[in-house]
């Protein structure tokens, strides 16, 4: 716990950003899986008051990155490669029968918002902004499933995505290595302008194996430094 970096945090929504700070330091291992996550040190080391932290542990509690048991307060579970290709597999089986109904569904503006966060992506690998990239990569991917008009494969699909914008959005290979991937997104947006499930289908199935390898890359290179102190 003393080596948690955080600042303090100013916001209305507060749970949120320390859901963000606390999701990042698991990911980056600083807690390792098992590490008690006390509520007053960390309302403490936040300058904030418990509440907040016990809904942001509840919120990780969702996403399985915590667990919390009955009298005894919330406990790390962490995230290893078994977990993201869990994830991959998840969003594989979600994701391509998402994008078959959005490709009937999608329409003038579906395709126009889909086209911006394309450029966005774009314009973040230029500018080295992992951060940006992630965002906008993981935001195209939840139009995707937002346009199948199935609220119970978006219930699914939603606790996976903080996780895995977080992780590409704290290494740097992830501008580095998705100038590809940001065209393949671009190629899907197509098939589904073109209404082609079948073809949407195919594209999404060879895309998400190269962003499970990116992920683990990721994770790998960012918790390299703690392993060598």
């Amino acid at each position: 716990m003393d080596g948690l970096r955080v600042e303090v945090v100013r916001s209305e929504a507060l749970w949120e950003r320390v859901v963000i700070a606390l999701r990042r330091a698991i990911v980056m291992g600083e807690f390792a899986p098992g590490s008690h996550l006390k509520e007053p040190l960390l309302a403490q080391r936040f300058g904030i008051s418990r509440l907040p932290i016990r809904e942001a542990l509840a919120q990780l509690d969702r996403e399985g990155l915590v667990r919390t048991e009955p009298r005894r307060g919330a406990f790390v579970v962490g995230i290893t490669p078994k977990d993201i290709r869990d994830i991959y597999a998840c969003r594989m089986m979600l994701e391509s029968h998402a994008i078959r109904e959005a490709a009937h569904l999608a329409g003038v503006e579906d395709l126009a918002l889909l086209d911006l966060l394309c450029n966005q992506m774009d314009a973040a690998v230029t500018a080295n902004q992992p951060q940006v990239m992630a965002a906008a990569d993981m935001a195209f991917h939840r139009k995707i499933v937002s346009l199948s008009g199935n609220r119970a494969l978006s219930s699914a699909w939603e606790p996976l995505a903080p996780l895995i914008e977080t992780i590409l959005g704290i290494s740097e290979a992830t501008c580095r290595d998705l100038p590809e991937a940001a065209y393949s997104h671009r190629q899907m947006a197509r098939a589904l302008e073109r209404h082609d499930p079948d073809g949407a289908e195919v594209l999404i199935r060879l895309h998400l194996p190269s962003g499970e390898q990116l992920v683990l890359e990721a994770i790998e290179s960012v918790r390299e430094p703690s392993r060598a102190v």
